[in-house]
């Protein structure tokens, strides 16, 4: 139940067309391509042979570019080629017991002026290399050192998320053996489990202080018009007042609601 979106004047692009983008295989090996090498929409087509004509890729072409996710480049306009110019990053969690979607994305100007050595604290010992294969073995020996320690952060994180499920998994146990009675006679006892799952989803964004805007965000509850979203915002505080009777770690102060565990 929960959408973590990048704000701000770089989201120039919605999760929901960053799925649709994503959604068709063809613009997938497009931009698998054109993030090892940048082309050209003829070395594009001659790439996947006879499946695809030149016009698709064009097609594919034009709608990466018009949604900033590429570039075109180049002085000569039978020579133009394509390349990369942003950063994206999507994950997705879908379980029986939790959803997460975690979306970022940022445009770059110059992906070079990115990226230092000096940044990573090895240009001093990559300064002390003299030929290009020992430099090719250096970097290559970098690069697989960090894919590995990427494996394990994914097997960490795999192995907390499991955790986390279980946690949830006993969570709604105790709403269903304990407060279960007391919630079928709310008037609307499904949006009350749903606020309380949502607070438990992620703990260290209502730790304290509630925010009722992004409670309401990640309830999906953004996409309604201002009247409907205000008469949402009233019935979410009533309630959370609900569940502050049946719990004690909710509580309100002036009209700021609390959330504490």
């Amino acid at each position: 139940m929960e959408l973590e979106e990048q704000e701000g004047k770089d989201a120039f692009l919605n999760i929901d067309n960053l799925l649709e983008i994503l959604g068709n295989p063809t613009r997938r090996i497009i931009l698998s391509k054109l993030a090892k090498v940048p082309l050209g929409a003829s070395e594009l087509a001659a790439s996947f042979g006879k499946k695809i004509s030149r016009q698709a890729i064009h097609s594919q072409l034009k709608m990466l570019s018009v949604a900033g996710i590429i570039e075109s480049f180049g002085n000569d306009p039978r020579n133009i080629k394509y390349r990369i110019n942003s950063n994206l990053s999507l994950r997705i969690d879908i379980t029986p017991d939790y959803y997460k979607i975690n979306f970022n994305v940022t445009k770059i100007n110059n992906p070079r002026d990115n990226f230092s050595l000096k940044d990573i604290g090895c240009h001093i010992d990559y300064q002390k290399i003299k030929t290009p294969e020992k430099k090719l073995r250096f970097l290559g020996e970098k690069i697989k050192e960090i894919e590995e320690n990427t494996i394990i952060l994914e097997a960490k994180r795999s192995t907390l998320l499991h955790n986390k499920e279980c946690f949830i998994i006993e969570l709604k146990n105790i709403m269903r053996d304990q407060y279960e009675e007391d919630l079928q006679t709310k008037e609307q006892p499904n949006l009350e489990k749903e606020i309380f799952y949502t607070l438990f989803y992620n703990p260290t964004k209502y730790f304290k202080r509630i925010n009722i805007d992004k409670l309401l965000d990640d309830m999906f509850f953004s996409e309604m018009g201002p009247i409907r979203r205000d008469q949402h915002k009233v019935s979410i505080r009533h309630l959370l007042r609900d569940l502050s009777n049946l719990m004690d770690f909710l509580r309100e102060d002036e009209d700021t609601w609390f959330f504490d565990i």
